[in-house]
C-alpha cells in the first residue's frame, strides 16, 4: 500500500480492511490566531447521525471517562479534562486548541469499534468570532496509522475560502467491498457549526 500519499480534492486513499489497519489518528492542522474546533459526525447510510453522541464535539456530554463528582468536581472541569467520544466509542475527539502558529487538533478512530450500521465518519473544522477561513493559513488533514506512527496520506486544502466559517475537510467512507477509504473533500460553508449540524442531524 502506498504511503505518504498527497491527495487532491475528491481523491480517495484505501485503508484496506479493518484487520489490516484498525487504529487511525486524524490530525487537523492549521495556522491561525483564531479559535478553531475540530468536530466529527459518525453517519449511517442516510448520511445523518443515528445517535446524538455521534456528533463528536468539544461540548458533548459523551466523554471518554464518565463524570465523577469526587474526582472532577464541576462538569465544566470534567469536560476540560476529558475528550468527547462517539456513541460506540470508535471516535475520540480532541481537546480544544485556542489558536496560534502551527495549531491543530487530533482525533482518534478505532475501526474495529465502528458498529455495522455506520458507513461514513466526517471530519470538519469550524471557526469562531469574526474570522473566516480566508484568515486561516495552511489547513490540512493528515491520516496516520496510530499503532506505527506512519503517515498514510495527507490533504492540503488549497481552496480559496472567503466568507466560510465551517469546512468539511475529509471523511472515512466504507466502500462496497467493506473497506475503509479516506476521501479528500475540502468544502466550505457559511453559518459555522450550526450549518454542519443541520446537514448531518
Amino acid at each position: 500500500m502506498a504511503r505518504n500519499f498527497d491527495l487532491n480534492k475528491g481523491e480517495r486513499f484505501s485503508l484496506g480492511k479493518g484487520d489490516e489497519l484498525s487504529k487511525i489518528q486524524v490530525d487537523l492542522n492549521w495556522d491561525s490566531e483564531a479559535d478553531l474546533d475540530a468536530v466529527a459526525f459518525v453517519l449511517g447510510e442516510d448520511g445523518v447521525i443515528l445517535e446524538d453522541a455521534d456528533f463528536v464535539y468539544y461540548k458533548s456530554n459523551t466523554r471518554n471517562e464518565p463524570y465523577d463528582r469526587a474526582r472532577f468536581g464541576s462538569k465544566a472541569n470534567w469536560r476540560n479534562n476529558t475528550v468527547p467520544m462517539s456513541y460506540d466509542g470508535s471516535v475520540l475527539g480532541s481537546a480544544d486548541d485556542f489558536g496560534g502558529e502551527d495549531s491543530g487538533e487530533t482525533m482518534h478512530v478505532d475501526l474495529e469499534k465502528v458498529r455495522p450500521e455506520i458507513t461514513e465518519i466526517v471530519f470538519c473544522v469550524t471557526i469562531y468570532g469574526n474570522e473566516t477561513f480566508k484568515d486561516v493559513k495552511d489547513p490540512q488533514i493528515v491520516i496516520v496509522n496510530e499503532e506505527t506512527g506512519e503517515e498514510l496520506c495527507k490533504y492540503n486544502l488549497k481552496e480559496h475560502f472567503s466568507s466560510e466559517t465551517a469546512v468539511v475537510a475529509g471523511s472515512l467512507v466504507l466502500n462496497e467491498d467493506g473497506e475503509w477509504e479516506f476521501e479528500a473533500i475540502g468544502k466550505g460553508y457559511d453559518g459555522g457549526l450550526q450549518t454542519l449540524v443541520d446537514m448531518y442531524t
